[in-house]
């Protein structure tokens, strides 16, 4: 695609040659460019991408994207020279937001791939990748073929990866769109961040529907957001994109989201009589080391009686999680009694994902990692009645200081016993970590302290008791452990069953 196209209606100033050129690929990782690439210079929190310009311009690539209001550096003026005795004309090109610039030209670049798809987006503080999960495995069972974008996976069926990002940069994002479209996907399902939404990285995609789940304080300190309002507002943002808007009808900011939101229908779910797909009789099942959720779903617009849905995960939040699911099903014409179907059969990987070591009692792994979801989690295992509510979980280093306090309190405030171990720590000191968490335990509760992650989920199996429920939280569907520099393979899962096994 030639680089004026790409640049068609932008605002942006030309420094350098202007000759027009055909454009191969785009870059915002100096790695990434090669000749032909356009180079996104962004600024993040802790670095500036002008610096990466001139190691981007040695592997080939002559064209550039800057802040309108930024001065250039010293190298660019030797990469125009360079580029004159070279005979490749470098261009910098000056636009008002470098993001949003990127935004709009991976979305022509890639040919706009979320018009041909289906794409649903879901943001909130908890529960995007449950339901995100859920939508596309009802997709998928009911034989629509569809992508995800998450903090789990990304890809489709027979071509899915490991994510890095919960929502990727506008180039990754675009470019994953277009691999679905041209593989026959029909639908795309997908977590829409705060960040990601804050960075523009959605910016020019259509979403036909925006999910809302809930919202708390969360993202909020250095390289997130300034405040809870700031937080909000681009939570809201979604909902500018979106053709229709499915929403938590019970959570407290749901007004403030459908006053912002410009969708044409807005459907509500959630225990309040009048939502649209209203929650009842909610009740909690409990068997042979498995925990699950049950409730009465009534949408008299979609279907025409009270309809019961069983969920083999845990939690009253699984039930809110599960109608917007369903109700989705609903909007887009899917079968409800295929829908229900595939709902309850769903295992979510590292979501209070139940781990089979024993009948007698209950493990789990989940990835709770702030005090907020480790407190929903705990007060929601806690209506189950366990004889013992067993903890194991840290907190990652190089974060900020307050989720370690605030981890240790929700701890303290629903477990019985706490196991505080290891959850990459990165390049801090692990030992200063466990010790910033228990300063926050209560001293009456039960505490054992084992550094090393393993040990400590040994410990938790090796004393687990009939009727207890163990939780293995903050990792949940991750598969490594950052110590230092280093990137270990590590998965709670497989610690789990294999102590099981080891234990039988």
């Amino acid at each position: 695609m030639n680089l004026f196209a790409l640049l068609d209606s932008m605002d942006y100033q030309i420094l350098g040659e202007t000759k027009d050129k055909e454009i191969k690929s785009l870059a915002y990782h100096s790695k990434d460019a090669r000749e032909g690439s356009v180079f996104f210079a962004l600024e993040g929190r802790d670095t500036d991408g002008k610096l990466y310009m001139p190691q981007a311009f040695e592997e080939g690539c002559d064209t550039f994207i800057v802040g309108m209001e930024r001065c250039l550096p010293d190298e660019a003026r030797c990469m125009l020279e360079n580029g004159k005795a070279q005979k490749r004309p470098v261009t910098f090109i000056k636009v008002k937001d470098v993001r949003t610039a990127m935004a709009q030209m991976a979305a022509r670049f890639y040919g706009h791939p979320s018009k041909d798809l289906l794409t649903i987006g879901i943001t909130g503080t908890k529960g995007k990748t449950s339901t995100a999960y859920m939508i596309w495995r009802i997709l998928e069972e009911c034989g629509v073929k569809a992508g995800i974008i998450g903090t789990i996976f990304t890809g489709y069926e027979g071509n899915l990866r490991e994510s890095s990002n919960t929502t990727p940069q506008s180039v990754e994002m675009q470019k994953t769109l277009r691999m679905m479209a041209d593989a026959g996907c029909k639908a795309a399902v997908m977590e829409v961040s705060s960040q990601g939404l804050m960075q523009r990285r959605t910016d020019f995609m259509d979403f036909d529907i925006g999910v809302f789940t809930n919202l708390s304080p969360d993202h909020i300190g250095y390289g997130e957001h300034q405040n809870y309002e700031e937080y909000r507002y681009w939570k809201s943002m979604l909902f500018k994109q979106c053709k229709t808007a499915v929403m938590n009808i019970d959570d407290s900011q749901c007004n403030f989201m459908a006053d912002a939101s410009d969708a044409e229908k807005i459907f509500f779910y959630g225990k309040d009589e009048k939502a649209d797909f209203a929650i009842d009789e909610i009740s909690l099942r409990s068997e042979k080391g498995s925990l699950g959720v049950q409730y009465l779903l009534k949408a008299p617009e979609f279907i025409p009686e009270a309809s019961r849905v069983i969920i083999d995960m845990p939690g009253e939040f699984n039930a809110y999680n599960s109608a917007a699911a369903l109700a989705i099903s609903q909007i887009i014409g899917i079968s409800w009694q295929r829908a229900v179907e595939t709902v309850r059969n769903i295992k979510i990987p590292g979501r209070a994902e139940t781990v089979p070591v024993s009948e007698d009692f209950t493990v789990m792994v989940d990835y709770a990692h702030n005090g907020k979801a480790l407190a929903s989690l705990l007060y929601s295992l806690r209506q189950y009645q366990p004889e013992r509510l067993i903890v194991v979980f840290g907190c990652g280093g190089n974060r900020a200081e307050a989720r370690r306090i605030e981890m240790g309190k929700a701890a303290s405030q629903f477990a019985d016993v706490i196991i505080v171990t290891s959850d990459n720590p990165r390049n801090e000191d692990p030992i200063k970590i466990i010790e910033d968490i228990i300063e926050n335990v209560s001293s009456s509760k039960e505490v054992i302290v084992i550094p090393d992650r393993k040990e400590a989920i040994r410990e938790a199996i090796k004393t687990g008791r009939r009727g207890d429920i163990i939780v293995v939280a903050g990792k949940g569907h991750e598969t490594y452990q950052i110590i230092g520099d280093e990137i270990k393979h590590f998965d709670d899962r497989e610690e789990i069953l294999s102590l099981g096994r080891k234990r039988e």
